[in-house]
């Protein structure tokens, strides 16, 4: 047995977190696509979400779930007896290892009933009530929020399901782990197949054979991917320009960015930096629980 005491670094990483609350107003349609999972409950009223897999409806309490990298259309839908609705959600980016999503091996459901739902939303009220009272960094507040972000994801995990080839795909990421380690480290310095090759005791073949069997990508295509999911939250999380946030992540310039980013999210990061300000003005308040 694991003697608790002697544990090795923790294999998953919380290195995204946002909680809010807002009243929509009925029929708002919001599309996007984000490199972080989402948990929305519906307090009042109904999401009615259109996904590449399928629909997915959460009503008066139910929450919906999304993985990351998943376009969606969300349309909001007032409760008829209120004329409201009242929405709370969480998003969210766990890392195995600091280096791939964990939801790149787990599928979450696409939605809860009720009662599960009441528990998700009363750990994202729990969260909202933290950030409603912070002033600056404090540990405390830190260790509770992350101590709400593992049990949320604890609920996700407990209802996914591992994807397909998964006890296969995890052995390959832990034999490719230093070299995903040293990809996210210097995301924005130069990177070739060159660099990487250097930095890893595998041929060119061979790793171009992980890389596809892992993620479905060349080791030039995962490298654009974490770049442009770093991006995006840099873009969401601070007031940096885009051609800073560009260079921090390894773009050669503004232009080729905005490009592979409208390619991958389907807007520009202009557009996304505007239409997150407009969200967070709608999901401005914190009640209390």
């Amino acid at each position: 047995m694991q003697n608790w005491g002697d544990l090795p670094e923790a294999p998953i990483r919380l290195e995204h977190l946002d909680a809010g609350y807002g009243e929509i107003h009925d029929g708002w349609v919001h599309t996007k696509t984000v490199p972080f999972g989402i948990i929305a409950q519906a307090v009042e009223g109904t999401y009615i979400v259109r996904t590449p897999r399928g629909l997915i409806t959460a009503s008066d309490g139910e929450v919906f779930i999304t993985p990351p990298n998943m376009p969606l259309e969300i349309t909001h839908r007032c409760r008829p007896d209120t004329k409201r609705m009242m929405i709370r959600f969480a998003h969210f980016r766990f890392s195995f290892m600091g280096a791939v999503d964990l939801f790149d091996l787990y599928d979450p459901t696409g939605s809860s009933d009720r009662q599960a739902g009441l528990v998700y939303g009363d750990l994202i009220q729990r969260m909202l009530d933290i950030k409603a009272q912070e002033q600056g960094l404090s540990f405390p507040n830190w260790a509770h929020k992350s101590m709400l972000a593992f049990r949320l994801l604890g609920l996700v995990l407990d209802s996914s399901v591992p994807r397909e080839g998964y006890e296969t795909r995890l052995a390959q990421l832990q034999q490719i782990q230093p070299l995903l380690t040293f990809i996210v480290q210097h995301i924005g310095q130069p990177l070739d197949i060159a660099t990487l090759l250097s930095h890893c005791n595998y041929s060119r073949s061979a790793l171009f054979s992980l890389f596809r069997s892992a993620f479905g990508q060349t080791p030039m295509e995962y490298v654009k991917s974490q770049r442009l999911g770093a991006a995006f939250r840099k873009l969401i999380t601070t007031s940096l320009p885009v051609a800073e946030i560009a260079g921090e992540t390894g773009f050669a310039n503004s232009f080729h960015f905005s490009r592979e980013f409208k390619a991958r999210f389907h807007k520009t990061p202009t557009e996304v930096r505007k239409e997150n300000g407009i969200w967070r003005e709608k999901t401005a308040g914190y009640p209390r629980g």
